[in-house]
């Protein structure tokens, strides 16, 4: 409890420009990925963790853009529904477009300073294509894992029981 009132007292104080809150989002979501690809070391998904929770509370004292905040929830709803069904490349295209979009507006409407573009679409298409991709390859290897399986049970009937 001492660390969570300690962050939330230094993070009032963190003079984190927006650019440098949305570059340190997505690195923390990547190194969340990296976690949830590779389990076991704690360290990335902790710093991640860290470092995705003190950008989000950077980018909440500067005056936030709704419209910013509807085109990410539309980006994250999107890569969610790819998540859970097999979606044509188009929706990925388009989460990730929402999520670029989203990140310019994010504090648009606000005086400076704002998000620069090439951060909004550096750091949107690092989150959005990997995320698609991920998504795509977590895919393929389920698939590929119960081939296999199938594959092994058939060619040596009493190898593998069910």
């Amino acid at each position: 409890m001492y660390f969570a009132s300690t962050a939330m007292a230094i993070a009032p104080r963190l003079p984190l420009s927006p650019d440098t809150a949305i570059l340190c989002f997505t690195l923390g979501l990547l190194m969340i990925y990296l976690e949830l690809n590779r389990p076991g070391s704690i360290f990335p998904g902790a710093v991640g963790l860290l470092m995705t929770l003190l950008a989000i509370a950077a980018l909440l004292h500067s005056p936030i853009n709704v419209s910013g905040v509807v085109l990410m929830a539309i980006a994250i709803s999107l890569l969610l529904l790819d998540l859970l069904r097999q979606t044509p490349l188009l929706l990925a295209v388009s989460a990730t477009a929402a999520l670029i979009f989203g990140f310019l507006h994010l504090t648009a409407g606000a005086v400076k300073p704002h998000v620069h573009v090439a951060v909004a679409t550096g750091c949107g298409l690092i989150l959005g294509a990997g995320t698609s991709l991920l998504t795509r390859l977590a895919r393929r290897a389920r698939a590929n894992k119960g081939l296999d399986l199938e594959r092994a049970r058939t060619s040596r009937p009493g190898a593998l029981k069910s």
